[in-house]
């Protein structure tokens, strides 16, 4: 009703009067129409009225209440105060704006209780708010109905997205998607995991065409294509495999499984699962390879047994019981009548200096649940031959673990332990004939280089000499023939060590140039004496350290380098060094050019062959052994390089060569490089130990031209001897002495006198020997036949003085 009519109203009127006249009627309307009614001073805000129920809902004794404001705001929650006071304002501000909230109030029993706090300000003449009158209403049982609603349903939510990520990961784990299509609609649902399984985006929108489309086409897509058009038209079912092309384009292999659903005889809708065997297929196929293989095995195995002769034996533990199949029979040399089936019968058998072991061996094997692997001798008796067996078994245990079975195979080896104990026979004799090989070709190489130091040292001192031009005509062909003999030793040497494997490269830092200036120093004389010119250049771009072995590279340069300069006699020899890629690695590419008497296209072909020079012609004009190029080629072949060669008769030839080696940065030292000039060692004291008294004359000629002050010792005794009276500043110490040896004296020596340098000088010139003076303390090795340029190259070192 509007306020009109109740102002109006009789009965109203009679209430209004009731109300002012009968305290009574207010308090029976307050006590059953409200849960509590306040009216507050708002000029004064610390008086306030309270109506009993107002504290009786609260829980407390409304005596003991004295009407003041800040009762109720100690209980009342303090943010739902906040917004009590801040709806106060507004509503005193603005009449429209309503002063109506929830609050919560700390019950006297310390639970929360809901409260419908309203109110409405009493304005004065002017309309100032002065009062404010409000009821309370409990609402804590709807209150509570909501939270546990709201709660529920949280919890509902909660759990059906719990239910939903356990079945998206099921989804996940076991490739199964599931999917839907809405035949009113034309609608169609694929869950995530179908998408992941066809491989397309999530937001992917797929169509009935489509998804037939991605089964593989053929018998795959005929076959889905007849279940659908099967169960939209009968409602059949289908549970298929078949294979798929995903969008990617990757092949797989799929199980479709489809349900129609009907309504009113007419089908609405397709649902289905989907998921990804592919894993399983692949199983199934190895299984089914696996069984083949099996099968193929036996057969094989089968068809092994019956081409050697292979036996299978079963022996029972339980009872001794021995099982044979038919071929142990002919193996052993007795019938099946004859054969008793107990474990003595096969011991019967067994060699008797064999039977020991074999059956020591079977008690190991079935202790140790292990294998049995063993062979032994029979004897047969039907002929009374002695047979060697191979035996191999395994031992198989019971469901306890206990050994219960020993399954095996026995098979003749007589003629293969016969074949072993020949080849035994002939390795020992070519192990036996290769060491004697080695040491006739060292103890050769030592006999012939210790008279060859006192030729090539003589005509070295004589090459000094005042000679007229026929005497250095003569002298510099003996020189040629020496070096020539000297060549042909280091070759056969190389080519005995190349033959048996014997030959290793070291790697370790070296300089190129180092190496180039060493090649030319030693082809001066020899160009010279040809009258032709010998040119090198290296590319600016070529690094100067390189790791690999010095020597053998330097033996690749000299031997192309020896070549063309041997057969070039007039012209020159280019050599031409540059850095190229090879197999995507760093390489030193070496070119050597001549134009000398070259090769035809025939001889090109066999010029890497071993003893083969280019005709005999060329053996008797040029000399040699045929085996410079064979070697040269075999280097480059262990450093894993190449070496090319063109040629043309009369005209001249190239070789190429490229090693794959390690560029390497080199320290400031470098390596010291041998010059053709006498080194000054005035006061320098030498001791040279020489048994050899032509060594000892052609030693003390060279070094009276460097002034030095000589003293010469026959044996490694003298040596330490003289070493304990005197001091000198470097030793030249022979290897092979009588009474004390080099090395012994050398070792005596290092421990008197430990700062005086040690020089080998031995005809043993095998990189073992040399690595083996090294490593004992000598600190450097000359050849015999003594170079007076190498030498003098170790003192200039050695002294310091040049």
């Amino acid at each position: 009703m509007s306020d009109s009519t109740h102002s109006t109203h009789r009965l109203y009127d009679e209430l209004q009067e009731l109300l002012r006249c009968d305290n009574r009627v207010f308090n029976f309307i307050d006590s059953t129409a409200l849960d509590g009614l306040w009216y507050w001073d708002l000029e004064a805000p610390e008086h306030e009225w309270m109506s009993d129920s107002f504290w009786q809902t609260l829980g407390y004794d409304p005596a003991t209440k004295q009407h003041l404001a800040s009762e109720w705001q100690s209980i009342i929650n303090q943010e739902d105060l906040a917004v009590a006071t801040e709806n106060c304002l507004k509503h005193c501000e603005d009449p429209s704006h309503p002063y109506d909230q929830i609050v919560r109030y700390t019950h006297a029993t310390g639970k929360t209780i809901w409260v419908r706090c309203r109110g409405m300000a009493i304005r004065d003449e002017s309309g100032k708010p002065i009062r404010l009158l409000g009821t309370h209403t409990d609402v804590t049982a709807l209150k509570e109905q909501e939270l546990t609603r709201v709660q529920t349903e949280q919890e509902q939510k909660l759990a059906y997205k719990k239910q939903a990520l356990v079945l998206e990961e099921l989804e996940r784990t076991a490739s199964i998607g599931t999917w839907e299509i809405d035949l009113q609609t034309n609608e169609i649902t694929w869950s995530p995991q179908t998408k992941r399984i066809h491989e397309v985006p999530q937001d992917y929108t797929p169509t009935i065409t489509s998804g037939i489309n991605f089964y593989k086409e053929g018998e795959s897509r005929h076959v889905i294509s007849e279940a659908v058009e099967q169960g939209i038209a009968h409602g059949t079912p289908w549970d298929l495999e078949l294979e798929l092309v995903t969008a990617k384009g990757r092949n797989i292999w799929v199980r479709a499984l489809g349900k129609p659903h009907f309504e009113d005889n007419k089908c609405v809708r397709l649902f289905g699962v989907f998921q990804d065997i592919s894993q399983q297929k692949q199983v199934e196929k190895a299984l089914r390879d696996a069984r083949q293989e099996a099968i193929n095995n036996a057969v094989r195995l089968q068809l092994a047994h019956n081409s050697v002769g292979m036996g299978v034996f079963e022996l029972d533990l339980t009872n001794g019981e021995l099982h044979w199949d038919k071929w142990m029979y002919p193996l052993y040399g007795v019938s099946e009548a004859q054969f008793s089936g107990a474990y003595d019968a096969w011991e019967r058998c067994v060699h008797p200096e064999d039977i020991e072991q074999a059956k020591a061996l079977l008690v190991t094997a079935i202790a140790e649940t292990s294998t049995y692997d063993t062979q032994f001798r029979i004897i047969r008796p039907d002929d009374g031959k002695v047979r060697h067996i191979k035996a191999n078994a395994a031992v198989v245990t019971d469901d306890t673990g206990t050994p219960a079975k020993v399954i095996g195979v026995n098979y003749d080896i007589t003629d293969k332990v016969n074949t072993m104990a020949v080849l035994r026979q002939a390795k020992q004799k070519a192990e036996s004939a290769a060491q004697a090989k080695s040491d006739f070709l060292a103890n050769m190489s030592h006999e012939i280089r210790t008279p060859m130091n006192a030729i090539l040292g003589g005509i070295q001192l004589l090459r000094s000499a005042n000679l007229n031009e026929p005497h250095k005509t003569i002298i510099n062909n003996a020189a040629f023939s020496a070096q020539s003999l000297l060549t042909i030793i280091n070759d056969i040497l190389d080519y005995s060590k190349i033959e048996s494997n014997k030959l290793t490269l070291e790697k370790a830092p070296f300089s190129l140039k180092d190496v180039v200036n060493s090649v030319t120093y030693e082809m001066n004389a020899m160009v010279s004496n040809k009258g032709i010119k010998l040119t090198t250049a290296i590319d600016k771009n070529v690094e100067d350290g390189w790791i690999g072995d010095v020597v053998r590279v330097k033996q690749v340069l000299l031997n192309i380098v020896y070549n063309a300069v041997k057969f070039t006699s007039e012209g020159e020899v280019r050599v031409h060094i540059q850095c190229e890629q090879y197999q995507a690695e760093q390489a030193l590419f070496i070119e050597v050019t001549d134009t000398g008497i070259g090769m035809s296209e025939a001889m090109c072909q066999r010029i890497f062959e071993r003893f083969t020079q280019a005709d005999t012609s060329t053996t008797r004009k040029f000399g040699g052994t045929g085996l410079g190029m064979s070697i040269t080629q075999s280097l480059v072949n262990l450093m894993g390089g190449e070496l090319r060669l063109n040629s043309t008769e009369g005209k001249g030839t190239t070789v190429n060569v490229i090693l794959p080696l390690t560029p390497t940065p080199l320290d400031e030292t470098g390596t010291p490089v041998r010059t053709l000039s006498t080194p000054q060692l005035a006061g320098v004291r030498v001791l040279v130990a020489e048994d050899n008294a032509i060594n000892q004359a052609v030693i003390e000629a060279f070094l009276n031209e460097t002034n030095a002050d000589i003293t010469l010792v026959e044996n490694g005794i003298e040596a330490v001897d003289t070493v304990k009276r005197e001091d000198f500043d470097i030793i030249l110490m022979d290897i092979h002495m009588p009474e004390m040896d080099g090395r012994q004296a050398q070792q005596h020596i290092a421990q008197l006198k430990k700062h005086i340098p040690i020089v080998a000088i031995t005809a043993n010139v095998m990189p073992d020997d040399v690595a083996g003076y090294i490593k004992q303390g000598f600190v450097s090795h000359i050849g015999k036949p003594i170079e007076v340029t190498t030498l003098y190259s170790v003192l200039r070192q050695y002294t310091g003085r040049g």
